[in-house]
């Protein structure tokens, strides 16, 4: 569970960040992540309800399967086609691993 709470934790930053310092003017937020089972789909409810009460759209794009790996194909694909998302669930490594993409 404690690493669950660090993930919910690094999600919710991150789109407060991405919020926060997006270039984006619209109030629409897309964000891409990988919690689709049970639990994890309520925990994600939880930060849509928070960014709604601020009043953002939460776009959901939820990729299902390999514990993370599908989304993060998506996401690479999505950040090299210069189409990326406004926020997403990602990795402590994948973030070197995408910075060296922009």
């Amino acid at each position: 569970m404690v690493s669950f709470d660090k993930t919910a934790l690094a999600l919710a930053t991150s789109l407060t960040a991405a919020v926060t310092f997006s270039s984006v003017q619209a109030a629409e937020v897309e964000v891409l992540h990988w919690w689709t089972s049970g639990g994890e789909a309520r925990a994600a409810n939880v930060l849509k309800e928070l960014m709604e009460a601020e009043g953002y759209g939460w776009e959901d794009f939820a990729v299902a399967g390999g514990g993370g790996e599908t989304a993060m194909t998506v996401l690479k694909s999505r950040a090299m086609s210069g189409n990326p998302p406004s926020a997403a669930q990602i990795k402590g490594p994948e973030i070197q691993v995408l910075r060296r993409l922009a």
